[in-house]
């Protein structure tokens, strides 16, 4: 039989996907089956509510020089993964700053089928009192070793008001498929 057409005959690749990963201080990130994911922080043994939406940020020496280059004066003197990383947290945990996902277009994207289904993604990091402080990183839809975990939820608290949570977690160290 001809080769092309034993490979046509042959079944197809069931595609892997993602059902645990776990971060370097042991947060434990399970896939639910709504595409949603639901964070077991080992430190403390609380499981949290599931999140709207996890991405993954690039590490320092993937992108700090292209982000040194894209925004100078935000990123001017940082030299290292932990220079880099305290100005992303800065807004994931101050005040008037925030992070949002978004795709190619800039529509904000707020559950994991919109992330699941979009091209390119990206990180918006927003400052409300200075919007020169703004900008943009590209993000991983899917978990790679070595990439940090950023992670929302939308909720409505007690009082009828809208919270979003945004967790910046750590760095990926292993990836669990099906």
């Amino acid at each position: 039989m001809n080769e092309i057409y034993r490979e046509a005959l042959r079944p197809e690749k069931e595609e892997k996907r993602p059902v645990e990963l776990t971060t370097e201080r042991g947060s434990v990130y399970q896939y639910l089956p709504d595409g949603r994911t639901q964070r077991f922080k080992t430190a403390t043994g609380e499981l949290n509510e599931p999140q709207d939406t996890l991405v993954f940020i690039p590490p320092y020496d993937l992108i700090g020089t292209q982000a040194v280059k894209a925004y100078p004066k935000i990123f001017n003197g940082v030299e290292n993964e932990t220079q880099f990383t305290q100005i992303l947290l800065e807004y994931a945990q101050t005040s008037g700053k925030t992070i949002r996902v978004i795709n190619g277009k800039g529509v904000e994207l707020k559950d994991a089928q919109e992330v699941a289904t979009a091209g390119q993604i990206f990180l918006y990091f927003v400052d409300k009192n200075n919007p020169k402080s703004n900008f943009f990183l590209p993000a991983s839809k899917e978990p790679k070793l070595g990439y940090s975990t950023y992670d929302t939820r939308k909720y409505t608290d007690e009082q009828g008001g809208t919270i979003r949570e945004r967790h910046m977690g750590n760095k990926v160290i292993d990836i669990k498929y099906s």
